[in-house]
């Protein structure tokens, strides 16, 4: 995080001007000793928000979130008259923003909260002695200060939280689909044991529903309710698995019901739904298990390359990064020529043996912070990471050279040399990063079209923004 941002400096700068210090004092004098009166207006209107209600819902949050907010009301209208002064309001307004995203507030939220505030506050001046120019100046400044504050914490938020979305991906990048896939096997393996002891205990009548009434403390539960939002965020089955949940509990809860009480509901019928709902959670492992050793981690099981699982992730770093540095990055868009061919004449298992033998040669001649995709079939994709416009297109003459000289070994020690069709972009400034896959893409198209065995800039318009070391 960068200590003090020029843009913020100047902004907040031009707002604590000397020329502004009496309407600030005019605006603090009139709203200070309404602040308390302004946050209980703020409260009750927040806790009718459905939305609001758990973040607020809390006797112990409400009474000192009432006071901090008291405080920051003050201290944000208050005028600052030293650099010093203006740093550790940013460094405050900051602070918050990462509170925001460390409990998930949703922005919208905040957003909604600041609008309460500054409608609070114009109608307090609204309501004053100001005459007409002096209101305006007043409501004008006020309004600015709120703004201002909220792009801060609006910022500081979403920093936040790119941080915490690229430290998940690393989180799911550094378990290994090996381990994950032993973790749902052993899982299917501990709700099978759970469901026998249960059925013992129940045989025996040494169930104790105190002890043994919900499977949430089981090894299951506990995965279920604090590991599987990692690894399963945005599929069904992370839905799923809740709903199972959900599901076994409320049959332990009719359990302890039919062997306590009197009920229509039978043992029988109960330990029916219970075995259903277990049968149904270990298919649901099973299935995760399996498409887990598929998809390796993001890996292409053939030749180990990263697939189009990750491509968006390190697409969004690049572009990002390149943006904010003026460093720029290159797409490199690999074609192997005729490859139809190999796989008609010599079967596909020699054509599997080609492609990872390019493979190879591709993660050999790049740097350690490049990245190489498969993108499905002959395709390939190169991501050369800071990289001088007229070194993109030396680094793909030198694959191309090198594949054309190399000779591809199948089975029956016969050998194949082949040649292949390069496409090469420029990172331009455009935010979109497929626009840059686009252009190797359209260039890669015709290096085909106009004879194979090729390397085709894309053509592209000047940069659109500073750039260092071109």
């Amino acid at each position: 995080m960068k200590p003090f941002e020029p843009m913020h400096t100047q902004a907040l700068q031009a707002l604590h001007t000397e020329k502004n210090q009496p309407i600030f004092e005019t605006i603090l004098a009139l709203v200070a000793p309404r602040a308390d009166e302004i946050t209980t207006f703020f409260y009750r209107e927040l806790l009718n928000n459905e939305k609001a209600i758990r973040f607020l819902n809390n006797d112990l949050v409400k009474h000192r979130l009432r006071i901090t907010l008291a405080k920051w009301l003050c201290d944000v209208l208050t005028y600052q008259s030293t650099k010093e002064d203006l740093r550790k309001s940013y460094l405050y307004q900051r602070e918050i923003g990462k509170i925001h995203a460390r409990i998930d507030l949703p922005m919208s939220l905040v957003d909604h909260a600041m609008s309460l505030v500054k409608w609070q506050v114009a109608l307090t001046l609204k309501a004053s002695h100001l005459q007409r120019d002096e209101l305006a100046d007043a409501i004008i400044l006020s309004g600015q200060i709120f703004d201002l504050a909220l792009a801060v914490i609006d910022e500081s938020y979403e920093h936040d939280l790119m941080i915490n979305e690229k430290n998940a991906e690393s989180l799911k990048m550094h378990v290994s689909s090996q381990n994950l896939a032993f973790d749902y096997a052993r899982l299917c393996t501990s709700l099978s044991e759970w469901m026998r002891n249960l059925l013992l205990l129940v045989a025996q009548n040494k169930f104790d529903p105190s002890v043994q009434g919900t499977i949430r403390r089981s090894n299951f539960g506990l995965w279920v309710s604090h590991k599987a939002h990692l690894f399963l965020a945005g599929r069904k089955e992370l839905n799923s698995l809740v709903i199972q949940l959900d599901n076994i509990d409320e049959d332990m809860r009719l359990l302890a019901i039919c062997l306590l009480e009197e009920n229509t509901i039978t043992l029988e019928e109960v330990l029916s739904h219970l075995n259903d709902h277990i049968s149904t959670t270990i298919w649901i492992l099973n299935c995760l298990a399996k498409d887990t050793i598929e998809e390796e981690n993001g890996r292409d099981p053939l030749t180990h390359l990263f697939n189009r699982r990750y491509l968006e992730t390190v697409m969004r770093h690049e572009t990002r990064y390149s943006l904010e540095n003026g460093i720029l990055f290159g797409c490199v868009m690999v074609d192997i020529d005729f490859f139809k061919n190999v796989n008609d004449t010599y079967g596909h298992d020699n054509g599997d043996k080609v492609l990872l033998q390019l493979a190879e040669i591709l993660a050999q001649q790049v740097r350690a912070g490049d990245f190489v995709f498969r993108l499905g079939g002959e395709e390939f994709l190169i991501i050369l990471a800071d990289v001088q416009t007229s070194a993109i297109k030396s680094v793909a003459e030198k694959i191309r050279a090198v594949v054309e000289k190399f000779q591809f070994k199948l089975s029956d020690n016969v050998s194949l040399p082949l040649t292949i069709s390069i496409g090469t972009a420029i990172h331009d400034g455009h935010p979109d990063f497929k626009n840059t896959i686009k252009l190797a893409d359209m260039a890669l198209y015709e290096a085909k079209e106009s004879g194979r065995n090729r390397v085709v800039e894309a053509t592209q318009v000047p940069l659109t923004y500073a750039v260092k070391n071109v």
